[in-house]
């Protein structure tokens, strides 16, 4: 997957649709800004809203009051990519940040902020430092969903090894096998995944023709230019649909 520069978005797929921003909720503010910080993320901004840049996607972290993390829920973790993995992890641990038990000598394994689970693995052809790469989605019917984002979003089917993933311009999903119930995202640390599209209103349409339902309507923000609407999947993970991340600076 080419991993596009900080400036901007990737380029939309078929469907118009390319990674947008990922919404999470955080008790303390400033700790996860500094989390985020310290694995590479730059400051953005959109008008008044404030966001952190990583190539390819952007985060929206709010404070909230989120009712659990990633783990127990449709998206199980977040991966990113690093250039060099021991590198990368010496200079975390200056920053106060060291991997958990579960990491191995070729993947690493950290505790996020309000329990979002983060996993990196070493590229050394990647043109940056650091790039977020995927999010690890669990459901009881992997291959229906890899159907769905296919379908409605334009994921594009590729295998790695026994699993599929989904590749969006920017990011990919992990599509894997729950072994227990899970829950949905909504009001979770990692609260919804954000898409980027070309035309919001064709998109919503398009979806509300096939039987999505939506939260409400389109809201705009005319002092950012942004557009967003929001649904939940079949299986519960919140999805915010924008238009308008483009002018992010």
């Amino acid at each position: 997957m080419a991993v596009s520069g900080l400036a901007q978005l990737p380029a939309p797929n078929s469907l118009g649709v390319s990674a947008g921003h990922h919404i999470f909720s955080t008790r303390d503010l400033d700790a996860a800004n500094k989390f985020w910080t310290a694995l590479g993320g730059q400051p953005a901004e959109l008008g008044p809203l404030k966001l952190t840049k990583f190539p390819g996607v952007l985060f929206l972290i709010r404070k909230g009051e989120p009712k659990g993390g990633t783990e127990g829920s449709t998206i199980n973790a977040i991966g990113f990519r690093v250039r060099d993995l021991k590198e990368s992890l010496e200079k975390w641990k200056a920053a106060g940040i060291t991997p958990t038990a579960e990491s191995t000598s070729k993947e690493a394994w950290l505790a996020g902020p309000d329990g979002v689970r983060v996993y990196l693995t070493e590229d050394k052809k990647l043109a940056t430092p650091i790039a977020c790469a995927e999010l690890t989605m669990a459901t009881p019917k992997p291959a229906e969903t890899a159907a769905w984002y296919a379908k409605y979003f334009g994921a594009t089917p590729v295998k790695r090894g026994k699993l599929t993933l989904g590749d969006i311009p920017g990011a990919q999903i992990l599509f894997t096998q729950s072994t227990a119930d899970v829950q949905p995202t909504k009001g979770r640390a990692f609260d919804r995944i954000g898409l980027e599209v070309q035309n919001l209103e064709e998109t919503v349409k398009r979806l509300q023709d096939s039987g999505a339902k939506f939260d409400g309507p389109i809201r705009t923000a005319d002092k950012m230019k942004l557009s967003v609407a929001v649904l939940t999947d079949p299986w519960g993970t919140y999805i915010e649909i924008s238009q308008g991340l483009a002018a992010v600076k």
